[in-house]
């Protein structure tokens, strides 16, 4: 059995917009009988709003960086979430920094915008929300507190200690995103649940990961072979058995 899980952002959705040769590249691997995984910090409801109009329809979804599992009917497997005290602490602690926006996530609804303080609109990565007061939503099963830091990668490793000295969450981030998730949530846990899932042992599965940042490095760790890109950070691409430029050029790589 292969796998090949693949991270959004920055690594087969750019602009908003996924390549042609990109989806041909995914739909052959999965005709070939393999399956393909995605494998991102995106809610259910923001990764079909990635995929859908393009046509691609992954065999699964390690959802909000592996605290949610589910299947290509959107079926949930598996899920973890986040206290609801926690969500309001956390929204009250870090709703006093300038320059960042806080959303919350839950399994199929929309993504709330708890605060906002970045001076431009909205970031592509959480295209389309609502406007909440976390306070109102007692009740609200809340999977992850994405935390959009753009253009200031000082702040955002500011925020980052911030939230470990404070909170006993998971904290990842890609780029100019934090993700707070439940304890113990990686791409690379989610991954071998599925593998448990699917009633395989890990040596049984040749697994391949595609991701451009740090919130991938987990999966990386566990795969057969992993891929970053040119544009990763230094870090991000010493730790991956290859770093190639583009999807496509990574998936000609494996045999089948």
């Amino acid at each position: 059995m292969k796998i090949a899980a693949f991270d959004f952002d920055g690594t087969i959705l750019f602009d908003g917009g996924i390549a042609e040769d990109t989806l041909d590249a995914i739909h052959g691997f999965q005709e070939a009988g393999n399956l393909a995984v995605a494998a991102t910090g995106r809610s259910l409801a923001t990764a079909r709003f990635a995929t859908t109009r393009f046509g691609l329809d992954f065999d699964y979804l390690v959802l909000n960086t592996g605290a949610v599992l589910a299947d290509r009917d959107d079926t949930v497997l598996a899920k973890r979430f986040l206290d609801f005290s926690l969500v309001e602490d956390v929204v009250d602690t870090l709703s006093r920094h300038e320059g960042i926006a806080l959303y919350g996530t839950t399994l199929t609804g929309r993504d709330s915008c708890f605060y906002h303080g970045v001076g431009f609109t909205k970031s592509g990565i959480v295209p389309d929300f609502q406007q909440a007061n976390v306070h109102e939503m007692a009740g609200e099963n809340f999977i992850g507190i994405p935390i959009w830091v753009p253009r200031d990668r000082p702040k955002l490793r500011a925020i980052i200690d911030e939230i470990t000295a404070t909170w006993d969450v998971e904290c990842t981030t890609n780029q100019d995103f934090i993700d707070i998730i439940p304890t113990g949530s990686t791409k690379g846990n989610g991954l071998l649940g599925l593998i448990e899932h699917l009633g395989m042992r890990r040596e049984d599965v040749k697994l391949v990961t595609f991701g451009d940042s740090w919130n991938d490095l987990s999966m990386h760790a566990i795969a057969d072979r992993s891929f970053s890109f040119p544009w990763s950070p230094a870090d991000v691409r010493a730790q991956t058995s290859f770093v190639t430029e583009s999807v496509v050029a990574g998936l000609s790589l494996i045999d089948g």
